[in-house]
């Protein structure tokens, strides 16, 4: 079993907690994007096994990332990697992010489990 993760490294702000490599400043999120689309392209061959059975968007907030780059970076690995056609394909997000539009969204791309990450809960008293 092979897979794929990538990381999306844009979060709308920092955590205190957080050690992950994130910015708050999505300027070049295009340019980023692009730039992991030239590096699924390069790492092709990479894998042994050519079945991908998972691809994983952690980050950062990958559920902040336009549907746009969602599509291409999906679309990249399609056409670099054979993805077989149960592959769990799982997204991070952060509930704030989300709306029936957004997840339909997501959905037609292909995205078929989230991680929804909640940070802070409010305080029950």
């Amino acid at each position: 079993m092979s897979g794929i993760y990538l990381h999306i490294p844009f979060c709308r702000k920092a955590c205190h907690y957080c050690d992950f490599h994130f910015s708050t400043n999505r300027q070049n999120e295009g340019e980023v994007v692009q730039a992991m689309a030239k590096e699924i392209f390069l790492q092709k061959d990479y894998l042994t096994d050519p079945a991908i059975e998972t691809i994983y968007f952690g980050g950062g907030t990958p559920s902040l990332l336009r549907l746009k780059h969602l599509e291409l970076l999906l679309h990249t690995l399609h056409k670099n990697f054979r993805i077989t056609a149960d592959a769990e394909i799982t997204l991070e997000a952060n509930p704030d992010d989300l709306s029936t539009n957004t997840l339909a969204a997501f959905r037609s791309l292909g995205i078929n489990r989230l991680s929804l990450g909640v940070q802070p809960f409010p305080d029950p008293f």
